[in-house]
């Protein structure tokens, strides 16, 4: 069985993807603890792939700014080589409810490359057709 979720936030004030988003994250999103998660997490944008929201865990491990990564799309953190295959998923829905176990590279703001593993729920946020991603960084080998 799949779900469609909706969260409503009481912080957010401005449109989606324009940087202006409230200054602290959600504490829950779908029940789960988001803001001091320990693991990075984002809701991106369907549409956009704008962040709309952004965790702690995710501003250390990246080195943005939540206000540089409430400015950016997840095409901003993933190397080049990997942005026809980000478009290729994104551009069609996906079936609702959880996904888990997507392996993505990722990249930092000094360009450090490295793998994570993604576990994902798509949802409406603030009106937008949104994901809730969760990002476990694999360690090296």
């Amino acid at each position: 069985m799949h779900h469609r979720f909706h969260v409503f936030s009481p912080l957010w004030n401005g449109q989606a993807g324009d940087g202006s988003m409230g200054t602290v994250p959600e504490r829950e999103v779908l029940g789960i603890p988001f803001a001091k998660n320990a693991h990075p997490m984002w809701i991106f944008d369907r549409e956009t792939l704008a962040f709309l929201d952004i965790n702690e865990a995710a501003v250390k491990q990246y080195g943005f700014s939540r206000q540089e990564f409430l400015s950016m799309t997840l095409r901003d953190i993933r190397p080049l080589e990997d942005l026809p295959e980000l478009l290729r998923q994104t551009q069609h829905p996906r079936p609702q409810g959880q996904s888990t176990a997507e392996e993505w590279r990722h990249v930092t703001k000094d360009g450090t490359m490295f793998r994570v593993t993604i576990t994902s729920w798509e949802l409406t946020f603030r009106e937008r057709r949104a994901e809730l991603v969760l990002a476990r960084r694999e360690n090296p080998e």
